[in-house]
């Protein structure tokens, strides 16, 4: 009797503890993105990055803040869903997306398992619920003319989102000379590989929400620094429980997942 009542208190104790660590593990205050769907890691997901089934998924999932995706322009001017530089890199097509005609695009399909069409970006709007945010980052460098697209033909597309979901999307760009003219309309944050870089680009662009950065690249204190200053911190490339977890405790103000589903677990 007294070696089941010992049992039964140090079970009692466990129990404690493990509560005790997963209220410790609870960061309520930092949103959580699904990486291009649900993540880079084909390991993590049962379909490809940027597809339409993947991004589906993710906003499907109860919690889910929302989703970060690819964006590059078409010779149409048509905005499509896509994150290597070259089509041959992950399709059955060649050459560069800027290079590509939409009707072209639309024949395309991934080198994957379930040979998931191309998306374009007014494609998603359905799986969007008011409750998401949704992130672009803008691919403006075309590795078929070595060069940046053109800017003015790049915003045209951005300003033909619906209206109705202008206020849903943040702007990821690393390129410091369109910093200025798209955040006038859009919430837009900087990715940047060094800490300082970003500083000197937010204080250049005052109207910046914030920075966009690798994990391993920024630390805790950057990240409560970055609040002082009234500036957000997002950070992506996490492939392993272990890392996304780390970032997690950095407490910044979201990250991409590569396991959305492993982030909200340890989150919620």
């Amino acid at each position: 009797m007294i070696k089941t009542l010992k049992h039964s208190v140090l079970l009692l104790l466990l129990s404690s503890l493990l509560l005790a660590c997963r209220k410790q593990e609870s960061y309520p205050e930092v949103q959580i993105f699904g990486h291009a769907g649900m993540g880079m890691d084909i390991g993590m997901s049962a379909f490809h990055d940027n597809s339409l089934e993947a991004i589906e998924l993710a906003l499907a999932l109860p919690t889910m803040d929302g989703v970060e995706v690819d964006v590059r322009m078409s010779a149409d001017g048509t905005l499509w869903l896509y994150h290597e530089n070259t089509l041959e890199a992950h399709t059955n097509g060649s050459g560069c997306v800027f290079e590509t005609t939409d009707e072209d695009l639309e024949k395309l399909r991934y080198i994957s398992l379930h040979r998931e069409k191309l998306a374009r970006l007014d494609q998603i709007w359905p799986f969007v619920r008011p409750q998401h945010k949704v992130i672009l980052d803008l691919k403006h460098w075309n590795e078929c003319t070595v060069a940046y697209v053109d800017m003015q033909r790049f915003k045209e597309a951005l300003y033909a989102i619906p209206l109705e979901f202008r206020d849903q999307i943040v702007l990821d760009s690393s390129n410091p000379n369109w910093l200025a003219q798209i955040s006038q309309d859009f919430k837009v944050v900087f990715s940047t590989v060094t800490f300082d870089e970003g500083l000197k680009q937010l204080e250049k662009v005052p109207a910046l929400a914030g920075l966009m950065m690798r994990s391993k690249d920024i630390t805790a204190e950057q990240i409560a620094y970055l609040k002082t200053l009234g500036k957000e911190s997002y950070l992506f490339e996490m492939r392993s429980s272990k890392k996304q977890r780390a970032a997690l405790q950095k407490q910044p103000s979201a990250i991409l997942a590569d396991d959305p589903r492993g982030a909200l677990v340890i989150r919620d």
